[in-house]
C-alpha cells in the first residue's frame, strides 16, 4: 500500500501561503546542509500531487530555464516525476508526466493508497491536504519552519471541523534557520465529519 505525505514550506507564524498566495519568502538564505538535503529529497522516488492552483504555479515554473538556471537538481527532478493534479476546473494537465485526476480528491486518494506502488507527496495544496488530513489519509506531516513571520495567509488545516491530534516523529535544524518537523496523526480519523 502506498503512503501519502505532505511537504511544506510554513512560516513561523504557522501559514504555508502569504496574503494573496504569496510564497516567495520560501526562498530563505540556503546554506550547504539545506541544500543537500533539498537535492536530497528531490531525488526521492515518489509521485508528486497537486491541486489545480498549485499545479499552476508549479507547472509555470519548473520546465523554465530560470528553473534550470536556479535549481538544476530540483527542476531536473521536478519535470521527470511522475505528477497528479486534483481538479475538477482544469481542461488538461500539459507539464510533463502529469495525470489529472477529476473526481473528489479524497476518494480518488482512498484508491491511490490500496494500490501497490510509489508513495505520494503532496506538495502546497491547502485545500486539498485539509480535506485528506480530516479524511485520515495522510500518513505524515513534513513541515519545514521558515523564520519569518508573515501576519496573514492561510494555514494546511483551514476549515478542517475536528481537532487532529499529532506526533513528532523527528526533527532537524539547519544553519539557515529552517527546521524541518515531522509529525504523523496518533490516531486514524473518519471522513464522516464532527462526531
Amino acid at each position: 500500500m502506498r503512503k501519502v505525505s505532505v511537504f511544506l514550506h510554513v512560516s513561523a507564524d504557522g501559514y504555508f501561503t502569504g496574503a494573496n498566495g504569496d510564497m516567495s519568502w520560501t526562498r530563505h538564505d540556503q546554506d550547504p546542509e539545506y541544500k543537500q538535503f533539498a537535492d536530497e529529497n528531490a531525488r526521492r522516488d515518489s509521485i508528486l500531487a497537486f491541486g489545480r492552483v498549485t499545479y499552476q504555479m508549479m507547472a509555470g515554473f519548473w520546465p523554465s530555464p530560470m528553473a534550470f538556471e536556479r535549481e538544476p537538481v530540483m527542476a531536473e527532478r521536478m519535470n521527470a516525476a511522475p505528477k497528479i493534479v486534483f481538479s475538477r476546473s482544469l481542461p488538461s494537465a500539459d507539464w510533463s508526466n502529469t495525470s489529472l485526476l477529476k473526481g473528489d480528491a479524497v476518494n480518488e486518494v482512498q484508491k491511490l493508497k490500496q494500490q501497490e506502488g510509489r508513495d505520494v507527496v503532496i506538495l502546497g495544496s491547502g485545500s486539498i491536504i485539509g480535506q485528506l488530513a480530516q479524511a485520515g489519509l495522510i500518513d505524515e506531516f513534513q513541515l519545514l519552519i521558515t523564520p519569518i513571520a508573515l501576519g496573514s495567509g492561510r494555514t494546511i488545516f483551514d476549515g478542517i471541523a475536528k481537532k487532529i491530534d499529532l506526533e513528532l516523529a523527528s526533527s532537524r535544524t539547519f544553519k539557515n534557520g529552517k527546521v524541518l518537523l515531522i509529525y504523523k496523526p496518533t490516531q486514524p480519523h473518519s471522513s464522516n465529519g464532527p462526531s
